[in-house]
């Protein structure tokens, strides 16, 4: 074949390999022909490669030149296919009764690969010498060709060779010359075709819009993203340059990296599109291939609702979360703040596992609630949905689900009460095609259930890509390895070629022989084969534009990283600078008329305002300033993680409530006389009686076996605890306070706290114990400036100025380690625990500390201190230590990745 392009021949027909090819390169001759001037012109005929042979055989049909009766019904689609192979494949395992073993989705995506190479690259399998995996291939083979007689279709790769064969033996009508247009890869199959249509005496040449490339070269960058913003930022330089340009930005694996480039893309050309109402601002970048119709998010809103009605077995709570929060559904904009409430409720009361009608349960309940979350709209569309799916036909015909599909979602006011913007009405007008589709298969499928028609209308959407259409032409194009620009271009960035990439990976199909599949030269059959295909491309892409520019990367986080084999002769340049985000833009612009705002300073406590948040509050305030002013005065919270069973702080809560229990029982106990069988038959049912009340509080009860269990160890931890730690203490005692709410005052701000437990000792003096069962608290910082575990030294310092303090402790609740731990005045008060001057406890200075009513004093001070901060508004960012942000609910308002990237700037500048 010889490489030739000539606007003026109206009688050639062009070729492509993808229909998206096609219609690019249609746009493309129509702009040149507008730029010579032409007000009238012939332009050549170009269709994809299968649509030109679907007019050549309907053609021939038309005009007797082939029997109809003789001819297949049609080819089958990829869905039609795909479906006959699966019952194949599981009509063969059926037999062995191995059909819950293997996954038949993916069976038949390889069987249908393995069926094409056969077909394209002539291979023939012998099953005398064939392994296990080829053999059963072939069974299923045989029992998909019968299928395929049984219905009257074939298989795409089989139609094309039966209409290849007719192309051959009938004089059907040919253009004097075609045009071939990306096909970088020829395989016998499009061979055949070349080799008949030039029997015939028809021209084949390669269609060439290739430019001589001027500039060429390759560029090495620390990580990918360094890679990605600097080809965003050679775009821009590129248009201020020229408005006019054309560019393509080539990644390899465009799927993972598809969102990062176009935040990228939306920070430096379309800062505009941030806004919700702009977020379908005209850009000018596109993505050569859009996204399975699956991932659009009306369209999941519908899958969503449709899983819900229908699905028997629990959903995880996250899928209820994002259904609360989607706008697509019954009135989402009007109930917003009550869907907010209710999975904020929904992942403190339901396990992680909810059904759809404990789900609906709940939301009913809600709304009766002492304290009710009004979503009336929500209630009866999600009742009405449930109740007429309910009411559906165990099973019926694929036809008939598309209906009931339509009828259930129009139940729910899909897709929800806003008007539509452009791109969700071509979604909404994809979505109802494809249930179009759907209403197609019931020759194919027969009578199935709801799940098996959703599993099918899923795939459907899955298979559908959809792009919305919009009316500007774009200027930069984003597009993977394998495809082929359709015009000249100004520039292309090729990025990620780095050799693990590219040349990619073979990987040989595993239902034929790997060496049949070396000696054909399949796709992806071997290195060699891999090299060939990507050296192909590379001369591809050196012909398309102007300027072409190579990058790799050299590593991926700890993993170091070598750039490609094809891109060695490259000449190699230095790496430019990469795109700057949104925030980075507006940082650098100081030439612009700012408004400083000091953010360290939030608005003073007024006279009689409430701030409630008990110690936690002081807590905060002496951790990390702002992190009390988001959580504590501004009310922010971070939404529970949903668990099943109990977390951590329930567990908790349950041995308090048990011990709590205990205590109430009897304040005191003689060791001497305690006998271990009857403490645990108390503590036994005690622990009975907590689960039991503990479990009416869950909007889905636990199972009597769950409390069973939980009981059980309730009562062996608290056993533990009185009969090896308790049991050990060197004074006698008895427990005047339990579970005690206190409400005191620091400097006018009201602090709620409630103390496990104060022992009264026979000489009067008091121990105040805190139960812990996890991780230990550190009270070293009780000797610091900043008391970051308040609790216990505001009620020693608040609430027993007047009273002997003898000991603060926390209690290790723990089946191995339990004991105490703390601060006393003195020895042997509580086991574990040293005086706080004692020669070993290096915790209190003795010059700053020299008795322990000043340890009592230190501690008022510096807790109305931290008081004292909190009440003048002080809110700043300013912590010791990330770590002591571990447990910090607003972590995300503090902006701690923000304060890093102004850091390094601060740095770098320095260092310039």
């Amino acid at each position: 074949m010889t490489s030739t392009h000539d606007l003026s021949d109206s009688g050639t027909v062009i070729l492509c390999a993808s229909a998206r090819l096609a219609q690019g390169i249609r746009q493309w001759l129509q702009q040149a022909y507008q730029q010579q001037g032409l007000s009238q012109w012939q332009a050549p005929q170009v269709f994809p490669l299968q649509d030109w042979l679907n007019q050549r055989i309907e053609h021939a049909m038309l005009c007797g030149q082939i029997d109809v009766a003789q001819a297949p019904l049609g080819m089958l689609s990829p869905t039609q296919e795909a479906l006959l192979w699966e019952q194949a494949i599981q009509h063969s395992l059926r037999q062995h009764q191995a059909l819950d073993l293997f996954n038949t989705n993916g069976l038949a995506s390889a069987a249908m690969e393995a069926n094409r190479y056969l077909i394209e690259w002539n291979i023939s399998l012998d099953m005398a010498t064939a392994s296990e995996e080829t053999r059963q291939f072939l069974q299923w083979r045989q029992h998909f060709q019968a299928l395929c007689k049984q219905s009257g279709y074939l298989e795409g790769v089989r139609y094309q060779t039966w209409q290849l064969e007719q192309l051959r033996e009938h004089a059907l009508p040919l253009p004097a010359s075609i045009q071939l247009a990306g096909f970088d890869r020829i395989n016998p199959h499009v061979q055949t075709l070349i080799n008949t249509l030039q029997t015939s005496h028809v021209e084949i040449t390669t269609f060439d819009n290739s430019v001589p490339v001027q500039h060429t070269q390759r560029m090495a960058f620390a990580e990918a993203m360094d890679e990605m913003r600097a080809a965003v930022h050679w775009a821009q330089q590129q248009l201020s340059t020229n408005p006019q340009a054309t560019l393509a930005i080539v990644v390899p694996d465009l799927n993972t990296q598809r969102e990062t480039l176009a935040n990228l893309l939306d920070d430096t050309f379309h800062p505009e599109a941030l806004h919700p109402a702009q977020a379908e601002t005209p850009r000018c970048y596109e993505f050569s291939l859009g996204l399975p119709l699956s991932r659009w998010p009306l369209v999941q809103c519908a899958l969503n609702m449709l899983r819900l009605a229908f699905q028997a077995s629990p959903l995880p709570q996250a899928e209820l979360s994002a259904w609360l929060a989607d706008i697509y559904w019954s009135q989402a904009l009007y109930e917003a703040d009550a869907r907010a409430a209710l999975d904020a409720e929904m992942r403190r009361q339901l396990p992680l596992q909810v059904s759809a009608h404990t789900f609906a349960r709940f939301v009913a309940r809600k709304q009766q609630d002492e304290y009710p979350i009004t979503s009336p709209a929500l209630h009866a569309d999600l009742s009405a949905l449930l109740t007429q799916a309910k009411q559906t036909p165990r099973k019926q015909l694929p036809s008939a689900w598309a209906n009931s599909f339509t009828e259930l979602l129009v139940t729910t006011h899909w897709p929800g009460e806003r008007g539509l913007s452009s791109h969700e009405h071509q979604c909404q007008t994809k979505f109802k095609a494809v249930l179009t589709q759907l209403a197609t298969l019931d020759g194919w499928l027969g009578t199935i259930d709801a799940m098996s028609a959703l599993h099918r209308l899923s795939q459907l959407c899955q298979a559908q890509i959809f792009q919305p259409q919009t009316v500007r032409l774009p200027n930069i194009t984003v597009m993977g390895m394998l495809e082929a620009s359709a015009q000249p271009l100004d520039g292309i960035w090729v990025m990620g070629m780095n050799d693990h990439v590219w040349p990619p990976l073979s990987r040989t199909n595993a239902l034929i022989p790997a060496e049949l599949q070396r000696q054909a030269g399949t796709p992806n059959a071997s290195s060699e084969v891999q090299i060939a295909f990507a050296s192909q491309i590379h001369r591809r892409l050196l012909r398309s534009a102007k300027e072409v520019i190579f990058s790799f990367a050299r590593q991926d986080g700890d993993r170091l990283l070598r750039m490609s084999p094809l891109i060695l002769a490259i000449p190699e340049a230095s790496a430019t600078a990469g795109a700057a985000t949104l925030a980075e833009t507006l940082a650098r612009h100081s030439t612009q008329d700012w408004q400083w705002l000091d953010d360290h300073q939030a608005p003073p406590v007024q006279e009689g305002e409430h701030i409630s948040g008990g110690t936690g509050l002081l807590r905060a305030q002496a951790l990390c300033p702002a992190w009390a002013f988001y959580q504590y005065r501004l009310k922010a919270r971070k939404l529970e993680t949903p668990h099943n069973g109990l977390d951590a702080m329930q567990r908790g809560d349950l041995i308090h409530r048990v011990l709590a229990a205990f205590w109430s029982q009897q304040a005191t106990l003689d060791w001497q006389v305690v006998n271990i069988d009857a403490l645990k038959n108390q503590l036994d049912q005690i622990a009975n009686d907590v689960i039991a009340a503990f479990n009416t509080e869950f909007a889905q009860p636990f199972s009597a076996v769950f409390c069973q269990l939980e009981a059980e160890r309730l009562s062996k931890l608290a056993l533990t605890w009185l009969w090896e730690v308790e049991r050990e203490r060197p004074q006698a005692f008895t427990v005047t306070s339990v579970e005690q709410v206190y409400k005191p005052l620091i400097e006018g701000i009201q602090v709620k706290l409630v103390i496990d437990r104060v022992d009264t000792l026979n000489d009067g003096r008091l121990v105040v114990v805190d139960y812990k069962t996890g991780s230990m608290p550190d009270f070293k910082n009780w000797a610091s400036d900043k008391i970051s575990e308040p609790q216990l030294p505001i009620y020693a310092a608040f609430l027993l100025q007047d009273a002997d303090i003898a000991a603060v402790c926390f209690g290790k609740l723990r089946l191995t380690d339990g004991g105490f731990a703390g601060v006393a005045a003195e020895d042997d008060i509580v086991p574990g625990i040293k005086a706080f001057n004692h020669e070993k406890n290096k915790l209190f200075d003795p010059v700053q500390f020299p008795d322990w009513p000043s340890v009592l004093t230190h501690w008022h001070n510096q807790i109305t201190r931290t008081a004292q901060a909190l009440k003048a508004g002080e809110a700043a960012v300013v912590f010791e230590s990330e770590q002591d942000l571990g447990y910090c609910d607003v972590l995300p308002l503090l902006r701690l990745p923000e304060r890093q990237l102004q850091f390094e700037h601060l740095q770098a500048g320095g260092a310039a």
